[in-house]
């Protein structure tokens, strides 16, 4: 079931999209993932030092070696993703996805031929030549949860979609959108209805915030537009402004984020 935030002159389907893309960001190397063998140690996390999509679309984790037991190669899994706030100076959650997965334990030679064929998402292919365990994980579905609810989407929908933007170009288009001077004055009118976006119900404000209080600061940036935090004394929202398009270049970011600076004028 789909928890949904007051909206304000948005279209239904404006959070659905931001849902979808930051869900299959987030599957496919974004954020930072750990997992639980439940049925083994339920109490135990494992930490996740890379995971990301291959090219089949199979979810691919590399972890500590030694941190699942040896005697068998398939175990049931509680997987966590975190994605934290664009704005280095703040260590606030945006988002997560949550699913329960099959994991299997890669084998030597099998990983020998992931690494030759080059079927491994970049970076869980250098922390397996460093020494790491490779898992492929199988799954049905994931929750979204984010300040707008929780959503259950389909894993084959998420990977069928567009991710935009790549984990390697998150820092670039953060520093785009963050150049953008007139980012206030759009929060502020999506939040008094004066365009179309999604303003989160937000949580009381985090003693660690409260220096930032007053702000609004960048929490993503997706393809399908841009997410800040709005902090206030009490409560920190989260707002969400839609491109006109969906982008998917650094180009047509730039391009976008002219867009929208020019309309907050």
């Amino acid at each position: 079931m789909t928890s949904t935030p007051p909206v304000v002159g948005a279209q239904p389907d404006l959070r659905a999209a931001s849902t979808r893309s930051t869900a299959a960001r987030l599957l496919d190397g974004s954020g930072r993932a750990g997992l639980v063998a439940y049925r083994e140690h339920a109490g135990r996390s494992h930490q996740v030092l890379a995971h990301g999509l291959t090219p089949a679309d199979v979810l691919a984790v590399a972890l500590p070696a030694g941190c699942l037991p040896q005697g068998g190669t398939c175990h049931e899994v509680r997987l966590r993703i975190d994605q934290h706030g664009a704005d280095p100076r703040l260590r606030v959650s945006t988002a997560s996805v949550h699913a329960l997965a099959h994991l299997r334990l890669v084998e030597s030679d099998e990983l020998a031929d992931l690494v030759s064929l080059d079927l491994l998402p970049t970076e869980v292919r250098w922390a397996a030549e460093a020494g790491a365990r490779v898992a492929l994980l199988a799954l049905d579905r994931v929750l979204l949860h984010d300040q707008g609810g929780v959503t259950a989407i389909s894993f084959d929908e998420l990977v069928g979609s567009t991710r935009f933007p790549p984990r390697a170009e998150e820092w670039r288009c953060r520093e785009v959108v963050q150049a953008m001077e007139s980012a206030p004055r759009l929060v502020t009118q999506v939040c008094e209805g004066g365009r179309d976006g999604v303003v989160g119900q937000g949580h009381p404000t985090p003693e660690s915030v409260r220096p930032f209080t007053g702000q609004t600061v960048l929490a993503d940036v997706d393809g399908t537009g841009c997410t800040w935090l709005r902090i206030e004394t009490e409560r920190t929202r989260t707002v969400f402004v839609p491109f006109a398009e969906p982008v998917g270049s650094l180009e047509e970011l730039e391009a976008a984020v002219a867009d929208l600076g020019q309309l907050a004028v």
